[in-house]
C-alpha cells in the first residue's frame, strides 16, 4: 500500500512539474525572445490538458484526483484574475476552469473513454483552432461575446474527427461525434469553453455510445441544416443563432426518439411566424445564440438527461421548458401586435406595449391559448394522460407569469428623452432594473426557475 500512494504521489507531483516548467519557459520566451504571447498560450495549453490526461488515464484514485484538481482550479482562479505568469488583453480564466470540468467529471458516473475523449479534444482540438483563428487573415463573426472565424471551427472539426477515430474507429459516426464539440467550441467567454469542452465532449460521445445512428437520422439532419439555412435567408436567424440552432438540434435528434424534435420545431416556427407580425430588432437581424439559448438550452439539459437516466420525468422537464417558451414568446409577439392597453403586471401602471414585465388582454390570452394547444401536441406525441397535459400546460402559463415578474423586477430599463426604453444607447440613464440583465436573460432564469419547480412537483405527484 505505500508503494502504491508513493507511485501516485510521484505521478501528481511530475506532472506538476512538467506544466509548471512549460509555464515558466513560454513565460520566459514571450518576455524575453520572440515568442509569440497567443501562441505560448496555446502551447502551454497543449502540454498542460494532454499531461493531465495522462494522469486521468494512469491514475485509479479517481475521487482523489479529483480532489487535487479542484485545489488546483482554485489556486488557478487566482494566477489568472492576477494575471501571475502570462498576461492577456483580455482577462482568461480558461487556465483555471479545465481542472474544475476534469473534477466534475471524475466525480460523476461516465466512462472513463469519454472523460479522455473529451480531455483530448480540450488539449488538441481548441488549441489548433486557435491558431488557425489567430494566424489566418479570415472574418471573423460574434457568436456570444468574443469574435470566432468559420475557419477556425472547420479546423477544430477536422482535428476532432482524428481524435474520435483513435477512440472509435472509423465510422460515419465520426461525423457526428466531432460536430457538438465543434459548435459548442463557437460560444466561449473568457476560457469557458475549457470547462464546457470537455464536459459537453465526455457526455456527447457517451450519448453516440449508447445510440444505433440510423439511415432516419442522416436525412432529419440533412432536413435540419437545409431548414436553418432558410431560416438565415429570411432572416428568422443571424449566424450566430443557426449555429446555436444546430448544436441544440443534433443534441435533441440523438438523445430520443425523432418525434422529440417537433415539440422544439413547433415553438421555433411558430415563434418566427409571430415575431414577423410586427417590425423589431429580432427580425431586422434575426435570432442570435444569446436568444437561442435563453428558449432552448433548459429543454436540451432535460432531454440529454432523459436520454441517460431514461426516467420520463426529465421528458416532461423538456416538454415543460418548451411549453413555457412557447407562451412567453406567444404573449409577447401577439399582444405587441394588437398593441392593446398595456400594464405594470406588479404595480398595474400603464406602460409602452412591448416593455418587458408589461400584460395586456390580447398577449395573456395568446400566451395560455398557446400552452393549451402546445400540450394538445404533446397529447398526441407521447401519448401522456390527461394529468400530464394540465401539469404541462399549467407551467406554460406559470412560467410566462413568471418571465413577466421577473422582467419588472430585475431587467434594466432606461430613460431616453423621457421615454422608458430596453435598448442600451449613449445617452439614456438606467432607472430600473439590473444594468446587465436583458430580456434573453430573463427569459432564461425564469425557463430554468419553473422547470426547476415543476420537475420537483413533477418527482412527488408522478
Amino acid at each position: 500500500m505505500p508503494t502504491f500512494i508513493g507511485e501516485t504521489l510521484g505521478l501528481y507531483l511530475w506532472a506538476s512539474g512538467l506544466i509548471l516548467i512549460t509555464a515558466l519557459l513560454v513565460k520566459y520566451g514571450t518576455e524575453k525572445m520572440s515568442l509569440n504571447g497567443e501562441t505560448g498560450r496555446k502551447l502551454l495549453h497543449i502540454i498542460a490538458i494532454l499531461t493531465c490526461g495522462y494522469v486521468v488515464r494512469q491514475s485509479e484514485q479517481t475521487n482523489l484526483l479529483a480532489i487535487i484538481f479542484f485545489i488546483f482550479f482554485i489556486i488557478l482562479f487566482f494566477v489568472a484574475r492576477y494575471e501571475l505568469l502570462l498576461a492577456n488583453q483580455r482577462r482568461s480564466y480558461g487556465i483555471a476552469l479545465f481542472p474544475l470540468a476534469f473534477c466534475i467529471l471524475l466525480l460523476i458516473p461516465i466512462e472513463k473513454d469519454a472523460i479522455l475523449f473529451g480531455i483530448v479534444t480540450l488539449g488538441i482540438s481548441d488549441a489548433l483552432a486557435g491558431l488557425s483563428g489567430q494566424n489566418l487573415d479570415v472574418k471573423k463573426h460574434t457568436f456570444l461575446f468574443e469574435d470566432k472565424s468559420w475557419s477556425g471551427f472547420f479546423v477544430f472539426y477536422i482535428s476532432t474527427i482524428s481524435i474520435s477515430i483513435i477512440f472509435i474507429g472509423f465510422t460515419p459516426a465520426i461525423l457526428f461525434l466531432a460536430l457538438i464539440p465543434a459548435l459548442s467550441e463557437l460560444f466561449s467567454y473568457r476560457g469557458s469553453d475549457n470547462l464546457t469542452i470537455p464536459l459537453i465532449s465526455a457526455f456527447w460521445y457517451q450519448t453516440l455510445q449508447r445510440t444505433e445512428i440510423l439511415t432516419i437520422h442522416w436525412y432529419i439532419f440533412f432536413l435540419m441544416v437545409i431548414a436553418l439555412l432558410l431560416a438565415g435567408q429570411k432572416k428568422w436567424l443571424n449566424s450566430s443563432g443557426i449555429a446555436a440552432a444546430l448544436l441544440l438540434g443534433i443534441i435533441i435528434l440523438f438523445s430520443g426518439s425523432i418525434a422529440f424534435l417537433i415539440p422544439i420545431g413547433t415553438f421555433f416556427i411558430a415563434g418566427s411566424i409571430t415575431s414577423g407580425l410586427h417590425k423589431g430588432q429580432k427580425v431586422a437581424s434575426g435570432r442570435n445564440a444569446f436568444q437561442v439559448f435563453a428558449n432552448g438550452w433548459v429543454a436540451v439539459i432535460c432531454i440529454w438527461t432523459y436520454e441517460s437516466t431514461k426516467n420520463e420525468i426529465f421528458l416532461m422537464g423538456y416538454l415543460i421548458s418548451i411549453a413555457i417558451s412557447f407562451s412567453d414568446t406567444m404573449s409577447s409577439d401577439i399582444g405587441l401586435y394588437f398593441k392593446h392597453m398595456t400594464y405594470d403586471i406588479l404595480t398595474f401602471q400603464s406602460m409602452k406595449p412591448g416593455l418587458s414585465g408589461g400584460v395586456s388582454y390580447s398577449g395573456t390570452l395568446a400566451g395560455v391559448s398557446a400552452s393549451i394547444l402546445f400540450c394538445v401536441l404533446c397529447f398526441f406525441l407521447f401519448g401522456l394522460t390527461f394529468n400530464q397535459c394540465i401539469f404541462i400546460a399549467a407551467a406554460g402559463i406559470i412560467g410566462m407569469t413568471t418571465d413577466s415578474i421577473l422582467g419588472s423586477i430585475w431587467q434594466a430599463k432606461y430613460l431616453e428623452q423621457g421615454q422608458l426604453t430596453e435598448e442600451k444607447g449613449i445617452n439614456v440613464k438606467l432607472v430600473k432594473g439590473v444594468k446587465w440583465l436583458d430580456n434573453d436573460g430573463v427569459n432564461f432564469m425564469s425557463n430554468l426557475l419553473v422547470t426547476i419547480v415543476f420537475l420537483l412537483v413533477a418527482f412527488v405527484f408522478f
